[in-house]
């Protein structure tokens, strides 16, 4: 049986569903409804100290207050789970104080509560002991092949010396500052699984030595970098928040509606079974994206690639996204945000504005008051989860899934379990996602949709989908983005305005493409195995 998917405003590969979504004008009609603002519900409440200061038996403690983020009302602390010090109290405000009495490493976990939830974290203090641990560079507790890790001691009564006992990634040192304690590791090339590196920090000649031992992983995103100068940088943000949900962000409350996240994992962080699958997730997006934009799947350019780049991680310092009213038009430094957003109109799974300088809402989601910017994932997850029959609901991710996710985000072989499943379902989202990021970051860039419709077009209004036709920009279409990209080659005057005949609201020249209205209707299909 042949499956077909019917798309008016954006697309992807999918079989089994059936799709209408309809063309957008720039009115506000019933086939384009004019996207309202959210209603920006409090983000999550998280405790944001991650380490304590050592303490010495016998000398009053650095009283240290603990810092959480996001406190609706007041916040009240409490100890969890384990025991401090002897000696050591921590009261109801979040402050540790007194005298240590024993020493040792002692580990427990606090909560912090508001008016509105919790949350936990698990902290350690050292009295008269030395401790090593990495504060920065680790991904669900791994590191990555080239990617810095950043390791501190505590406890020490001298300078610390840093060396590499069992160096299997090939790493070096890149910076050590004996005296502070801390130190910079950089895994080498060889990296996978059993690849552990061995940091050792002694404490003065003849000290205490304590060891640290650092997993070493491909690094799955190291081509998915901002290139500016080169390309146009477009930020897939995976964490606004939209109303009053119970989780951390848009994206994970839709990872819970496809099963990839526990519904009972309401932290700020989930479990790290969560972590690696939304992580995954999102990798497997951008490996979907690219080549839509010619690029590779790893995020390099390769010989066609366009002048487009799809960082993993937001640009930081030096870098800024584009301000409301302005475009990052011929400004080196600025870049595009698409978001995933969570629509609160039944059936728009995506929507997005012109790249220009008379565009007062420019694909920014922190601008306050903002219409509903990006792809709206917990629309589109729905339809999805009918598609591929996804099981993953009634049973979703969990402990057990750790080494097959892991397997999926490094590109290790099936490990068993439910590798098979977890990658044709996480697979189907990410097409989905990667489909309409493409069709609406398109029409941000001046391509309406196909005139008559060509079989495979990215940019048609209305096409059959099945799960062996390949999806692509139109030669045509490849022509103005070449021309509109990057940076300061982006369409502006004439062909701007042939391109785009909305009407202006309120000084805003609105993207054609607006909102995509999905009107659904199943079509049963056999399922392909991926």
């Amino acid at each position: 049986m042949h499956a077909r998917w019917l798309l008016r405003g954006t697309r992807f590969v999918f079989p089994l569903v059936v799709l209408l979504l309809t063309a957008c004008g720039g009115g506000g009609t019933a086939d384009s409804p004019t996207p309202s603002g959210g209603t920006g519900g409090p983000a999550a409440l998280s405790i944001t100290t991650s380490t304590l200061p050592p303490g010495s038996t016998g000398t009053p403690y650095n009283p240290t207050q603990l810092q959480a983020v996001n406190v609706q009302g007041s916040a009240t602390w409490s100890l969890d789970n384990g025991s401090l010090p002897e000696g050591l109290a921590l009261s109801e405000s979040g402050m540790v104080t007194g005298t240590p009495a024993q020493t040792g490493s002692y580990a427990f976990v606090v909560r912090v509560d508001d008016a509105v939830g919790m949350d936990t974290k698990s902290l350690q203090v050292a009295v008269d002991v030395l401790g090593i641990s990495a504060t920065a560079g680790l991904t669900v507790g791994d590191a990555w092949s080239g990617r810095a890790v950043e390791i501190a001691t505590s406890g020490q009564t001298n300078s610390v010396s840093f060396s590499a006992f069992n160096n299997m990634s090939g790493g070096s040192f890149t910076a050590q500052n004996p005296a502070g304690g801390t130190a910079t590791w950089v895994p080498g090339a060889t990296a996978g699984p059993g690849v552990v590196d061995t940091l050792r920090a002694t404490d003065g000649p003849g000290g205490q030595t304590v060891e640290l031992f650092v997993p070493v992983q491909p690094n799955p995103a190291g081509n998915h970098t901002a290139s500016f100068g080169s390309s146009d940088v477009w930020f897939i943000d995976p964490t606004p928040k939209e109303g009053t949900h119970t989780y951390a962000t848009d994206f994970h409350q839709a990872l819970v509606t496809a099963g990839f996240r526990d519904p009972q994992s309401t932290s700020a962080t989930g479990t790290e079974v969560d972590q690696v699958a939304a992580l995954w997730i999102r990798i497997e997006v951008l490996r979907l994206l690219n080549p839509m934009f010619l690029r590779n799947a790893d995020g390099s350019a390769g010989a066609q690639g366009l002048g487009i780049t799809f960082p993993l991680d937001e640009p930081g310092a030096g870098y800024s996204k584009a301000s409301p009213g302005n475009s990052v038009l011929g400004s080196p430094t600025r870049y595009s945000v698409m978001a995933f957003v969570r629509g609160t109109q039944s059936g728009v799974i995506g929507t997005a504005f012109l790249d220009s300088s008379s565009n007062a809402w420019h694909e920014n989601d922190t601008t306050s008051g903002a219409l509903e910017l990006g792809v709206f994932a917990n629309q589109i997850v729905p339809f999805v989860n009918s598609a591929w029959s996804n099981p993953l609901p009634n049973n979703p991710v969990n402990a057990s899934d750790a080494s097959a996710l892991k397997a999926l985000l490094y590109g290790h072989p099936n490990p068993g379990g439910r590798y098979t499943t977890l990658r044709t379902q996480g697979q189907g989202l990410a097409k989905s996602l990667a489909a309409v990021i493409a069709h609406e970051v398109g029409h941000s860039l001046g391509l309406s949709h196909t005139s008559p419709p060509e079989t495979g077009s990215i940019m048609n209004p209305s096409a059959a989908m099945g799960p062996t036709i390949s999806y692509n920009f139109t030669t045509a279409d490849v022509t103005t983005l070449q021309s509109a990209l990057p940076g300061s080659g982006k369409a502006t005057g004439s062909q701007q305005a042939q391109k785009f005949s909305a009407p202006h609201e309120g000084g805003v020249v609105v993207c054609q493409c607006r909102g995509c209205v999905v009107k659904a209707a199943k079509a049963h299909e056999d399922r392909p195995d991926r």
